[in-house]
C-alpha cells in the first residue's frame, strides 16, 4: 500500500499538468459527443431577420407552433419539428426610434454595433448557403435581398395569390390566418414579411439531389402556411 501511495505521489508530482489537461480534454470530448448524438435534428429551418429579439421561451413557442404545420417527417426521426434561426438586426432609423422611446421613459438604450455587424454577416452567409428557405424579414432586409432577385414569385408556388399580398413576392406575416391564430407569431413586428427564397446557387457545391429535396419540402411547407384555415 505504501509503495502505491509513493508511486502515486511521485506520478502526480511529475505528471500533474499533463494529467489535468488530458482529463479536461476527455471530459470536453465526451460532452460534445453526447450533445452531438442527442441534439435535435430539424425537418426545416426558418430564418428571421429584423428588430424582434425573441427570448428562448418565445423561440421554442414559435418553433412548436410552426412545427404543427409540417405535414411529413422529412428526416425520419419520428418528429416533425422546425427551427427558427433569428438574427437581431436594426436599421439606423430603427435604432434611433428605439433610443428615443427609451429616452422618453428616462431609460438608456444601447446595442453593440459589432454584434449587429456580426449578425448581418451571419445572416448573409446563411441566405447565400440556402440553409433557410422560408423567410420572415423586416422590410429593410427584404429589400436588400429583393434587389438580388432572391425570392420566388407567389404566383409560382400558390394556386391563388392572396389579396393581402404586399407585392408579387411577399405578404405581411400578420395578415396570414396562421399568424392570427397562433399567438406565438403575434409579437413579430407588424411589418414583418413572409417570403420564399429561390434555390440557392450554393447547391452547386452540395449534393444537388438532396438540396432539391430539401427545397421542395420547404416549398410545400410554405404553401401549407397559406392553406391554413381558422375553424
Amino acid at each position: 500500500m505504501n509503495k502505491f501511495v509513493k508511486w502515486l505521489d511521485n506520478y502526480w508530482y511529475h505528471y500533474k499538468w499533463p494529467t489535468l489537461i488530458v482529463g479536461f480534454l476527455l471530459i470536453a470530448v465526451s460532452i460534445m459527443t453526447f450533445q452531438y448524438f442527442t441534439r435535435d435534428v430539424f425537418d426545416l429551418s426558418i430564418v428571421y431577420a429584423g428588430p424582434y429579439d425573441p427570448t428562448p421561451n418565445q423561440t421554442r413557442e414559435i418553433e412548436t407552433e410552426l412545427g404543427k404545420l409540417i405535414e411529413n417527417d422529412f428526416n425520419g426521426d419520428n418528429k416533425k419539428n422546425c427551427q427558427l434561426n433569428d438574427f437581431f438586426l436594426m436599421t439606423d432609423e430603427q435604432y434611433e426610434q428605439k433610443r428615443k422611446e427609451y429616452d422618453a421613459r428616462g431609460e438608456y438604450y444601447y446595442v453593440n454595433p459589432q454584434n449587429l455587424a456580426n449578425n448581418r454577416q451571419q445572416f448573409s452567409n446563411q441566405v447565400f448557403a440556402g440553409e433557410s428557405i422560408v423567410c420572415l424579414l423586416d422590410p429593410a432586409w427584404y429589400e436588400v435581398l429583393l434587389e438580388q432577385k432572391a425570392f420566388v414569385p407567389l404566383a409560382e408556388v400558390l394556386d391563388e395569390v392572396p389579396d393581402y399580398a404586399c407585392d408579387e413576392y411577399c405578404v405581411r406575416l400578420c395578415d396570414t390566418p396562421f399568424a392570427k391564430y397562433f399567438t406565438a407569431m403575434q409579437p413579430f413586428p407588424e411589418d414583418t414579411v413572409l417570403c420564399l427564397r429561390t434555390l440557392s446557387t450554393a447547391t452547386a457545391f452540395k449534393n444537388k439531389d438532396e438540396a432539391e429535396k430539401v427545397y421542395e419540402f420547404n416549398k410545400r411547407f410554405f404553401v401549407s402556411l397559406f392553406e391554413f384555415e381558422i375553424e
